[in-house]
């Protein structure tokens, strides 16, 4: 018997799929899809959360007692620092998830489809940043709690939500590099700890003055630095941008200086690494 087919019949055509997903469409794709999967996992934020409030009571009720400071009292100086160092502390994180998806072979299956690779570093990065940039905020209402109190204009408050939200983005992907190179999720965890003493070695803590001479050299032009004096100066006025060596000016554009200078470092190199993976 052999196959025949009707003169005149109609015939189904299926369109050959061309072109890719544009960038914009795959950045919010992997973005809502990490977004989700933190939703889902709520055991990620409230460790993040329960991490923050232990190290700032730990600061503001251990440790502020024997540390003094000029301009403002120990609460006032630590809280807004303490806010940007939540940033750092927790995209950690988001470096030992973005490990475990490597190894799980998620960017492999990414990488086979027609997408932008930097539009799928650029969701992961926004979706690690909004976790880090939503612990942070609340860090700060936690901080209000124990002690804060600021006298920011609305225009300098908005300003300094927004030098947040780029510090976040910006840690956001530096993060997603690290874990794309580290190689497994223990590797990148132990990478994730550098920033530990990286923010200890800034204006975060403690007043740069009484480091040591060779660490204040260190400790002055570092980015961290930066972006602590933009945010307690914002946030404090004049009691600490007079006691600053630079105006707030210059620490708000050093910042904006950095945040552009890490992302243009750590971009092109996430790319290297996700393109080996």
């Amino acid at each position: 018997m052999s196959a025949t087919t009707t003169a005149g019949a109609p015939t189904a055509s299926v369109n050959t799929p061309v072109g890719t997903a544009g960038a914009i469409t795959t950045v919010g794709a992997v973005a809502l899809r990490t977004g989700l999967k933190i939703l889902r996992s709520p055991q990620i934020l409230g460790i993040a959360i329960a991490q923050s409030v232990l190290f700032l009571l730990m600061f503001r009720y251990v440790l502020g007692g024997a540390i003094s400071t000029s301009g403002s009292s120990y609460v006032n100086y630590f809280t807004p620092g303490f806010v940007v160092v939540t940033v750092l502390f927790n995209a950690g994180g988001g470096a030992v998830a973005v490990a475990e998806e490597a190894a799980a072979g998620l960017y492999d299956r990414l990488r086979s489809l027609p997408i932008p690779d930097a539009a799928v570093l650029a969701g992961r990065a926004l979706a690690d940043a909004a976790l880090v940039f939503g612990v942070a905020v609340i860090t700060l209402g936690l901080g209000f709690a124990v002690g804060f109190r600021s006298s920011a204009s609305a225009a300098q408050w908005i300003t300094a939500i927004a030098l947040l939200a780029l510090v976040s983005i910006t840690t956001g992907l530096i993060f997603v590099w690290v874990g794309l190179a580290s190689g497994s999720a223990q590797a990148a965890n132990g990478l994730g700890l550098i920033s530990v003493p990286f923010s200890f070695l800034s204006s975060a803590f403690v007043p740069i003055d009484s480091m040591p001479g060779v660490v204040q050299a260190f400790a002055k032009w570092q980015p961290l630095t930066f972006f602590t004096d933009s945010w307690r100066g914002l946030l404090l006025g004049p009691s600490v941008t007079d006691t600053l060596d630079h105006p707030l000016a210059f620490s708000v554009v050093g910042s904006l200086i950095w945040c552009a200078v890490l992302a243009l470092v750590a971009t092109p190199l996430a790319l290297r690494s996700y393109r080996k993976d």
